[in-house]
Parts: C-alpha cells; structure tokens; sequence
C-alpha cells in the first residue's frame, strides 16, 4: 500500500498545480532561525497569524525579511541567483569584530495537523570570496508518511517512509550528485525536496512600487504577484470573478466609493480602470491617475487575494503613503484574513501597533553589534493590560521591552 501523497522519487513532475494548491493551504510557518546571517549571530522568529516586527531603524527587521526573500527564490531561481540578488555570498556573512563568519538559515513549517517539518541551509566560504553548500537538509511529514533529503559534500541522499515508525509499510532511499553551490530543491530530489521547493515560494515578500503599479505594463504569464506590483494587471486579470469582486469590495472600505476595479488593454500593454462613486455617477480612473496610497492599498490586496494564494506575505511598512483612516482598516482587512496567508509585517508606526494584540509583536533590537528577536516582556505587557497605556505610546517612547 502506498500513500497517495507520498511519491517514488522518479514522479514528483507527476503532481499537478490542484494537489499542489491543496498543500499550500495547510501549510503553516512556524519560526525561521538565523545564525550568522547579516545582522544576525543567532536569533529566532516564531510567527503566528499576524507577526508585526518592531524596533528602530537599523536593527534587522528588513534582513528578517531578507531571509524570507532568499528562500523563496532558491527554488524560483537557483542558489547562486538567490544569493547575487542579496550583494553576493560575502555579503550575507555576519561580522563580529570584523571577521566574517558562515550563515545558516532554517524554517519550520507544519503541513495539516502532520508533526513539523523544516528546510535547513548551511553555507561555507571557501576560496576567492565564494561558497560551498556545508549542508542542506529537510524533513517533510505527510499523511504520516515522511520524507527527508540531506545533501552534504555535493552528495545528496534521499528517503521516502511509508507508514509510521508504529507501522512500516515501505522505505526507499536513493543517492544523487548535485553540482557544487547548487541546491537540492532544484533538482529532482525526491518528495521531500519538491515540496519543500513549493513551500519555500509560498512565503511571499512584498515591496509595492506604485509608479511599477501605474505604468503601463506588458502582458505577463508569470502567475505569482511580483514583489513591486510590476505585472499586477496580469495577476488581476487572472484572478476569479468571486476574488475581483472581493478585492473591489475591500478597496472601497479603505477608498470610499470605489466600485469596480478591470484591467485594460491598451494596444500591446495592460493597466488598470477603477471605477469610483461618490453620489454624483460614476468616474473612471487609469491606475496613472490613482494615489500612491491607493496603489499601495490595491497591491497588497491583490497579492493577498492573488489566484494561487501564498502562505505567507510578508510586507515591508504597510503604512508609506497610506492615511491614517486608511491605515487602519487595512490593517483590520490583513488581520481578518491572516488565517488564509499568515501576515508578517515590519512597521514605525504607533498607530498600527494600536491595532494590533501584544502577542502579535515581535521585538527587534541590537545587542552587542547583533540583531535579536523577542515577544515583548511581562512587565511591559502588564500596564497595558490594566488599561494604563496604548502599545503604541509604548513604541513611541521606546518602550517595548523584549522577553529576552
């Protein structure tokens, strides 16, 4: 008897975009670790529906963000691209009194109400300012059967269980050889390795450019949303009839009278026609003509609602360009549907922070030359519960302490 979620590692290209859908949507992230990574000596993130990093400027929050970056691209774009887009190995390496030390990166993530799975890389340096894979490993656990890959030394084994240790059905185990600082999500790696590869794009990071969002754009095949909104027309126009009219439902919260929103041709190029109301008829509107503000709002709700929907979205501060009425509900409109995509964001803003639960933050500072995460301590929570401060007079006066 054979799992049906479980495959021989010859057939992984067999698994279609439906069953891969369908994983997607039980997965949930539960901490990334980093150790010598950028800012960071050792640290660790652990996220819930709604993860709002806090701390002043400078203090590691955008490169907690990195790291979700450069996961996600290992498997859009290989190793070596993933990490020239981040200035190249050198670059990524923690220094602590000038010398430069290996970086590790590690997720936890949990698929359905299966035991933890993780994906773990460990990067060395060798000559000429280049590196080696140290190790790669990941465990996959699903409908009780598991799945690993360990590639060590350009060498890569992979094991397939069938049945749990209570009830062994069957254990296949193979070995490859991967070309050096190449990873094994890219290639073929059995089971383990493909999905891992599916989950690591699933956590989506966003930087909204509005002027990418109001030029008119070309006409793109690429499903995902594009960090800038740069093929936001393409991604709206695939979206379900139910998700646009979602979307345009959301927008006219936090833009009143907005109606609906259609993407347009215009010659060989796309772009996008909002249709607003405000009592007197409705007006028409290119994106060209649109507030930055409004465009910010639109591109994090159309990657939120994109018709592949990611894991996770991880939004560098929310609050540019966005008033503060509107700030608000968008952050009510994240919040209600983080269950769906859980919600990481980093953020100044008071005013955010007042929306959210005390739970929901994650303290970000610098110790010693090293970024350090946290909850946020006891004693700083106390007052807050008993009604005697707001968190975000807290953050104002730089007084969210850290549990650690």
């Amino acid at each position: 008897m054979q799992s049906s979620m479980l495959l021989p590692v010859t057939d992984v290209e067999d698994v279609d975009d439906a069953v891969a859908a369908d994983w997607l949507s039980s997965v949930r992230f539960l901490s990334l670790s980093l150790t010598n990574y950028l800012s960071y000596r050792s640290a660790k993130l652990d996220f819930g529906d709604f993860t709002a990093l806090v701390g002043p400027n400078g203090s590691g929050k955008s490169n907690a963000v990195s790291a979700l970056k450069l996961l996600r691209d290992i498997p859009l774009h290989g190793l070596p691209a993933a990490i020239a887009r981040r200035g190249g190995f050198d670059q990524l390496r923690h220094r602590s009194s000038g010398r430069p030390y290996d970086p590790a990166i590690r997720i936890d993530y949990q698929v359905g109400d299966n035991p933890p799975s993780f994906y773990e890389l460990r990067l060395g340096s060798v000559k000429g300012k280049r590196y080696a894979v140290k190790r790669e490993r990941g465990a996959v656990y699903v409908s009780g059967d598991q799945s690993y890959f360990d590639h060590e030394g350009g060498t890569l084994t992979y094991t397939e269980v069938i049945g749990g240790d209570d009830k062994l059905l069957s254990m296949r185990e193979a070995h490859a050889r991967v070309p050096p600082g190449q990873s094994a999500v890219t290639l073929s790696g059995g089971f383990a390795a493909y999905l891992t590869g599916i989950v690591l794009q699933s956590a989506q990071t966003l930087e909204i450019n509005p002027s990418r969002i109001s030029d008119l754009q070309e006409p793109a095949s690429v499903r995902e949303f594009e960090p800038d909104g740069a093929n936001i027309a393409s991604v709206f126009e695939e979206m379900s009839a139910h998700n646009r009219s979602e979307l345009a439902e959301l927008l006219s919260v936090i833009v009143p009278g907005i109606v609906r929103i259609e993407p347009r041709h215009v010659a060989d190029r796309l772009t996008m026609l909002f249709v607003q109301d405000l009592g007197q008829g409705p007006r028409e509107f290119f994106a060209k003509q649109m507030s930055d503000g409004t465009l910010r709002v639109f591109g994090i709700l159309v990657a939120m609602l994109q018709q592949r929907r990611p894991a996770m979205l991880a939004i560098e501060e929310p609050e540019i360009a966005i008033h503060l009425g509107a700030l608000q509900t968008l952050v009510e409109v994240l919040t209600s549907h983080s269950e769906g995509s859980q919600i990481v964001i980093t953020t100044h803003s008071a005013d955010i922070v007042d929306n959210l639960d005390m739970d929901d933050l994650r303290v970000v500072w610098t110790e010693q030359g090293s970024s350090r995460i946290a909850s946020v301590a006891e004693h700083t929570r106390e007052p807050v519960k008993r009604g005697l401060i707001t968190p975000g007079a807290l953050l104002r006066a730089d007084a969210l302490d850290p549990s650690a």
